[in-house]
């Protein structure tokens, strides 16, 4: 996972280019150079960075500098809500297919996949987060309910999976699969 440092860089770098993506054609945007190594932008990326970032500050100019990085993030939302929108569907079917290509080789070879769960997790709070982005009238998203049930088979209730401090940021009933790991056979 990447540290709050990196979270916080990729955020404001996906802030900064965030309309720039909205009228590109492309799902994974390439953020600029002078941001440093960063992971391409996709709009569930900037969601899940803003969600860690929100989760691990503590001090009242933390937040307010996130605060103020939200809203910029909204202001761009707004102005280009169709182009929003319409990422968020196309991401919604990529993550989608990655959770499912990452349940379906857990599946077939439990050990070699079991230990990745805590990194690959993040497709599925992924699709949490994105599944409230998108108000077309008639958009449908994705039905998580297959998945989730295959998950469950091998879920093994524990510990919330990722750094303790985010605990607070992704409930126990709305991201219940962040609270355990998957069976190693």
């Amino acid at each position: 996972m990447p540290t709050l440092e990196q979270d916080r860089d990729f955020l404001q770098a996906g802030i900064d280019e965030l309309e720039e993506y909205l009228k590109s054609s492309v799902l994974f945007w390439k953020l600029s150079p002078a941001h440093g190594l960063l992971p391409q932008l996709t709009i569930g990326g900037l969601l899940l960075a803003a969600a860690r970032v929100r989760g691990s500050s503590s001090s009242p100019a933390e937040v307010r500098s996130v605060e103020e990085a939200l809203q910029q993030m909204d202001i761009v939302r707004c102005r280009w809500q169709s182009a929003w929108e319409r990422k968020v569907g196309q991401e919604v079917h990529a993550r989608h297919g990655l959770w499912m290509n990452y349940l379906q080789d857990y599946q077939q070879a439990p050990g070699n996949f079991a230990g990745m769960y805590t990194q690959e997790v993040r497709w599925r709070v992924m699709l949490q987060l994105l599944s409230g982005e998108n108000f077309q009238p008639g958009y449908r998203g994705v039905d998580l309910t297959s998945l989730d049930d295959i998950l469950r088979r091998y879920f093994l209730p524990g510990p919330f999976t990722w750094e303790p401090h985010l605990q607070k940021t992704f409930s126990s009933q709305l991201y219940w699969y962040l609270y355990g790991r998957l069976k190693k056979s």
